[in-house]
């Protein structure tokens, strides 16, 4: 069974050729080969040289964009002196443009997910969850990482942890793969008290510092976000590619059993739909013929329920996710059913008309715009023994002209933040919750924000 698992980071990396095309799109023509709706468009943020292998990405309080870049893929390091992977800070000019470049970090090992908050960055750096600390307004390490947890799994490949992403409850969520069977906890945990988990999401608390395991199953999820009410959904591999994650779920799986045994019965996707033919999921690759009007093919990677203020209002709580196989982006029109939702096939959002785009995340910023990293590669499916190791972009979708917004939110008081939380692009609403989030835990919260009348909408 193990012998056809997939995910994204497997579909990414392999020798063979993508639709006989040998050389990647240069990075300055990829984007105007983009297929959008009527009055998008799509620009190179940053590309090679300044960035390759992107394998995820986060904003901080001031609407700049931090980029980890992959070096480790597929070969994951046990030496961590050893490390390549970077950590990369871009600054947007203001009008969807880069402007500058500075690393962060340049000898990582095994990244594959970054948030930043409460003083610092957190990375995904399989089997370690780590903490870098930060100087307020430096833009460097202020001392060594600290592993906050540990026990992910190294033997896993292609299914490492992944998708950090703070949620509207103050914890940091993220996504595991069906092959990592990892045993989470403090360093120097007894396995007795550990948590196990292998496909799901687990959660941290950042000042409680306790881990637990949120729902079980899938298989290979890839991307994690939270709609305008607070509802979780994750991205999928292979199976169907999207779930409405529920404390405590349990969800069908591609293979093998629940680490409950007790289970009645295991929960469905909320996706009345895949975006394959039909058959068997191999016979997807490529994206071609009958798979590619339901959407691409059944790998998938990155999850955005856009929440910006800038694209058209129909397209707010949808849910975007890039499709590996198809080289584009779907989107699931999100709606109420029961007790919980359903999702239904919307029209593709983007065509990259590149066979070698390969999204792997999907992320909104302050402006409205949309940031989607492209890995850059070609092949599909379990060769994984290398990787081209000099392409890399992250594109911009905008729609209408591009706004320029100068932010910097930590300068901001409690009673400004608080205002924030009415804000229709949910970037403004999750940095200033944050930020008022870490105030408290800092006793630093002003009274005024619990008493002051004049903060009622």
């Amino acid at each position: 069974m193990h012998r056809w698992t997939v995910s994204p980071l497997l579909l990414l990396a392999t020798v063979s050729l993508a639709a006989g095309q040998s050389a990647p799109v240069p990075a300055d023509r990829a984007a105007a080969l983009m297929k959008l709706p009527e009055g998008f468009h799509a620009s190179l943020f940053a590309g090679e040289p300044d960035v390759v292998k992107p394998i995820a990405m986060s904003t901080d309080d001031r609407g700049r964009l931090w980029v980890v870049e992959s070096h480790s893929y597929p070969h994951w390091i046990t030496d961590g002196s050893q490390g390549r992977d970077r950590v990369l800070i871009f600054e947007d000019r203001g009008d969807g443009r880069l402007a500058s470049c500075k690393v962060f970090l340049d000898r990582g090992t095994n990244l594959s997910g970054i948030a930043l908050g409460f003083g610092g960055v957190w990375l995904c750096a399989t089997p370690n969850l780590q903490f870098i600390p930060v100087h307020p307004g430096e833009d460097k390490p202020a001392g060594p990482p600290v592993v906050v947890l540990d026990g992910w799994d190294l033997k896993a490949k292609h299914n490492v942890f992944n998708s950090l992403v703070w949620g509207p409850d103050g914890w940091l969520y993220g996504c595991n793969g069906i092959l990592s069977n990892s045993r989470l906890g403090k360093p120097g945990t007894p396995d007795a008290r550990r948590v196990p988990i292998n496909c799901g999401v687990w959660r941290y608390h950042p000042t409680r510092q306790v881990v637990e395991a949120f729902a079980w199953g899938t298989t290979n999820p890839w991307g994690l976000d939270f709609d305008d009410y607070g509802e979780m959904f994750i991205t999928n591999c292979v199976i169907k590619h999207l779930f409405h994650v529920v404390p405590g779920a349990h969800f069908q799986r591609m293979y093998g059993q629940d680490l409950n045994p007790h289970c009645y019965g295991l929960m469905e996707s909320c996706a009345d739909h895949i975006h394959w033919a039909g058959g068997d999921w191999t016979t997807s690759r490529g994206g071609q013929g009958a798979h590619s009007e339901p959407g691409g093919g059944h790998a998938h990677a990155g999850a955005m329920v856009y929440l910006g203020d800038k694209w058209p209002d129909a397209y707010r709580n949808r849910i975007f996710m890039c499709n590996i196989h198809g080289n584009r982006i779907n989107q699931d029109i999100i709606e109420r059913h029961g007790s919980g939702y359903v999702a239904h096939h919307g029209k593709d959002f983007l065509m990259a008309n590149d066979p070698w785009f390969r999204g792997l995340a999907l992320l909104h910023g302050p402006d409205g715009g949309v940031f989607v990293s492209d890995w850059n590669d070609t092949g599909e499916c379990h060769n994984y023994e290398k990787v081209t190791e000099t392409t890399g972009r992250v594109y911009k979708i905008t729609y209408g002209k591009p706004a320029t917004v100068a932010i910097d939110l930590a300068r901001l008081s409690d009673e400004e933040l608080v205002r924030l939380q009415l804000h229709k692009n949910d970037w403004w609403v999750r940095q200033s919750r944050r930020l008022l989030q870490e105030r408290a835990h800092a006793g630093k919260l002003a009274d005024t924000v619990f008493s002051d009348r004049s903060l009622d909408p």
